[in-house]
């Protein structure tokens, strides 16, 4: 955290719209695949259920890939935003 506070009290006027603008984004990109892994877990529990174990099988391991996928690519970012200090 103590890393974060001067690169947020160094930053100017259009770096703050930006990085606004961008967390807009990014927050509608989790929420829709959120939605779309929770929907998916779902609906492989009841086919898991329905007594077909190899699909439900294989849309969980899907769905949990591209959640990691996802995960790893915000994460790849946050790391290079915090070894830039934020320019770039």
């Amino acid at each position: 955290m103590s890393a974060v506070l001067p690169m947020i009290a160094e930053i100017r006027e259009a770096q703050f719209q930006a990085a606004w603008y961008y967390s807009i984004i990014v927050i509608a990109m989790l929420v829709m695949v959120l939605t779309g892994i929770v929907w998916a877990w779902v609906g492989a529990a009841r086919v898991w259920r329905a007594g077909d174990r190899g699909p439900a099988a294989l849309i969980l391991a899907a769905s949990t890939v591209g959640l990691l996928v996802f995960v790893g690519l915000g994460l790849a970012a946050l790391i290079g935003l915090l070894a830039t200090g934020g320019r770039g």
